[in-house]
């Protein structure tokens, strides 16, 4: 298209388009472009011009069709985002930069960085809807082009990501002109046989019937004017690729085909819509199970209009569609065809004046904010992006959309992720039903919630849509760190000898850590990442640490130890290794520099190696009930919810108290946890060891030493 054609279309325009700086930004791209050549040959300013045509073809703003001019600048010339802000303003600038950061999503890369990609246009067009009209523009040219690019592989990869990613986000704003083209498209380049060979079939049926479909087309008209009803009929051509979708998905062959004739009738306003379908399916009999009522009851990308197939005249299957003159814009153009910007307009914050039910990609973006990866969003927005839809009530008569196959816990989850959580089950059409039944057009749901949140962690593999799949993660997530984050308060208290924990000390002791929060300095205590020897700097320091009476150095006379012939002044520790408890054999150990080291007698670091005149004898005396020693335990758990607070209750029940935690991964099922755990005696840490073995989940427990 030659600049003049640019211009001239831009100032004839209904919506009031600054020709002026329009044409600025042409010669400021032409400049930009000037030594770069297409595939084609052309110069490359012959592709920015396109894709400026086509927002201009959608009526799209200024600062719209001026980014079409110069979405590549900043990409691959020396242009900067700052040389496009100072000369066409801040909002071209921003919208220059949401498409450059998109980075030229092209599957030649590998699946994850497509993956990545995909999240980065996910949040870009969440903020502003005109940066993924702009890139659906800008690759519907590619598109058109793509022939030119010499590499096979690299032709069909763009083709299987226009047919997986950008045809069916066209179809969610309901822009079903792209997406038709652009399905044909990438469709020549995937399968060029089937495309070629259903290509002739369809020329040859349009020359061999256009008669008879100027002849169906005449009497529908004048069934319509005899009852007074102004309308407009056009034939409908087939797309292609429709054709042979409908082809795979019924398994049928061309000739089966019922609605080769294809008709819309545009009306002037919804009652003549409903006259018209009386009419004409008074005149001529319906085809059971082909009427859908989509005004009534419109898809998710607001799409309108009655769909119906009769055996009209001359005995043939004739498909209609029956519509509005403005639905019939919005299922061109879809949210192009109304949309009215706002500076700064966010998507996602905005629902009450979206033109086009965007909630679907209000879902997105909260899948994003749930933490899931990227490949994880790619494939579920795929997944819910091609079903079909179902259309289901509330019992106040809200309408919900669900992908075909969704059951009642997607139904709870589309309402909201709490009334998700809480869902303990649900009534279809006024009788109680089994949480996964799949839902069916028209079913009235009502879902029936407990106080508390509930979910199970089985439904993740029973929920078909993303939102679903996210929210149940997310909570589950959530509940794991409230685990940690509890097991880590109850720690630092005991640390703390009964000091009362305030939320402004927490937030204080957090900063001294280096954590954000409150509840990431309890976790990460929780965990194990912060041990309880670090927490004695949060003491006062005139208090003795609850730590030190067994597990730092302290002398004689203020241990439960009977030592012959030994200083009572020199520094006596329990040792880490094998950590000894009152009731078991012990014996001490001196070093040159420490002092004396108490352990266990059958500890492995006892060697030949050690001298036995450095061994010294010891033996427990004077251990009250109220005193507490460390030791160390190894659990073994399959992982299921709720299984360390299970295993902390128990311990607490027993008078135990756990004083550090690590868990460490052993396979995809299994956890194994280490525990310190405060114990009276031998006896009690036994008794502890044998509660825990009695847990369900629990496949061993043992008391751990390690060689130090």
């Amino acid at each position: 298209m030659a600049k003049n054609e640019l211009l001239q279309k831009a100032s004839v325009s209904e919506n009031g388009l600054n020709k002026g700086l329009i044409e600025e930004a042409y010669y400021f791209a032409q400049e930009a472009h000037k030594t770069q050549k297409r595939y084609s040959g052309e110069p490359y300013i012959s592709h920015p011009v396109a894709v400026a045509d086509i927002l201009l073809n959608l009526k799209l703003d200024t600062s719209t069709v001026i980014t079409g001019l110069l979405h590549d600048t900043v990409e691959d010339t020396l242009v900067s985002s700052k040389d496009i802000s100072d000369k066409f303003g801040e909002d071209v600038a921003k919208l220059v930069n949401g498409v450059t950061k998109l980075s030229k999503i092209e599957t030649y890369t590998e699946n994850k960085f497509q993956a990545e990609n995909f999240r980065k246009l996910i949040l870009a067009m969440s903020k502003d809807i005109r940066v993924l009209l702009v890139k659906l523009a800008d690759r519907l040219h590619n598109m058109r082009t793509i022939q030119f690019i010499p590499q096979e592989n690299r032709r069909k990869k763009i083709a299987s990501e226009t047919l997986e990613i950008y045809a069916p986000l066209a179809g969610r704003l309901g822009m079903h002109d792209f997406k038709d083209e652009l399905e044909d498209l990438a469709f020549q380049i995937l399968n060029p046989s089937a495309y070629s060979s259903l290509l002739t079939r369809i020329e040859y049926l349009k020359k061999d019937k256009s008669n008879l479909t100027e002849k169906i087309r005449l009497r529908l008209m004048k069934l319509l004017s005899e009852n007074s009803i102004q309308c407009e009929i056009i034939g409908r051509e087939k797309k292609i690729y429709s054709v042979w979708k409908k082809m795979q998905d019924k398994q049928i062959a061309f000739r089966q085909l019922s609605d080769i004739f294809a008709y819309r009738i545009l009306s002037k306003d919804i009652d003549d819509c409903y006259r018209i379908l009386g009419l004409i399916h008074n005149r001529w009999s319906a085809v059971p199970g082909f009427f859908k009522d989509y005004i009534s009851t419109p898809k998710i990308n607001n799409y309108q209009s009655i769909h119906t197939t009769i055996v009209g005249p001359e005995r043939q299957r004739v498909e209609l569609q029956i519509r509005t003159n403005q639905m019939n814009a919005i299922a061109d153009k879809g949210i192009a065809a109304h949309w009215k910007y706002k500076e700064n307009y966010n998507l996602v914050n905005n629902s009450s004046s979206d033109p086009v039910n965007v909630t679907w990609l209000r879902d997105l973006v909260e899948i994003l904010d749930s933490g899931g990866s990227s490949e994880e969003l790619l494939e579920a927005t795929k997944l819910e992006m091609f079903q079909d839809q179902v259309f289901c009530f509330t019992p106040k008569g809200d309408l919900i959309h669900l992908p075909s196959g969704s059951n009642s816990i997607d139904f709870a989850y589309a309402l909201h992720s709490e009334i998700g959580n809480r869902c303990i089950g649900c009534k279809i059409n006024g009788k109680p039903r089994p949480l996964y039944t799949k839902l069916q057009n028209g079913d009235e749901v009502e879902v029936m919630t407990s106080k508390k949140p509930s979910p199970s962690e089985t439904w993740e593999n029973i929920v078909t849509t993303a939102k679903a799949q996210s929210s149940i993660r997310r909570y589950f997530k959530k509940e794991e760190k409230n685990e940690f984050a509890s097991l880590g308060f109850k720690i630092l208290e005991k640390i703390l000898n009964g000091d009362k924990l305030e939320n402004n000390d927490l937030k204080d002791y957090a900063s001294k850590f280096n954590r954000k929060t409150s509840d990431e300095f309890l976790i990460a205590i929780g965990k194990g990442h912060i041990k309880p020897h670090q927490l004695q700097k949060l003491k006062p320091k005139s208090r003795l640490s609850f730590f030190s009476r067994y597990r730092k150095s302290e002398t004689l006379d203020t241990l439960p130890l009977e030592i012959n012939n030994f200083n009572p002044g020199i520094a006596v520790h329990f040792a880490d290794c094998c950590m000894p408890l009152p009731q078991e054999d012990i014996i001490g150990l001196t070093t040159i520099d420490s002092g004396l080291f108490i352990h266990s007698s059958d500890c492995s670091t006892l060697t030949n190696e050690n001298k036995k005149n450095d061994w010294i004898s010891a033996t427990w005396k004077n251990v009250t009930k109220d005193q507490y020693f460390s030791s160390r335990i190894k659990v073994s758990v399959s992982n299921e919810p709720g299984s360390l607070g299970k295993l902390a209750t128990i311990v607490g029940n027993l008078e135990g108290n756990i004083t550090n935690l690590n868990i460490s991964e052993k396979g995809k099922d299994f956890f194994d946890m280490i525990f310190v755990i405060d114990v009276h005696n031998l006896d009690h840490l036994n008794e502890i060891i044998d509660s825990l073995k009695q847990v369900s989940n629990v496949s061993s427990v043992n008391r751990l030493f390690i060689n130090l």
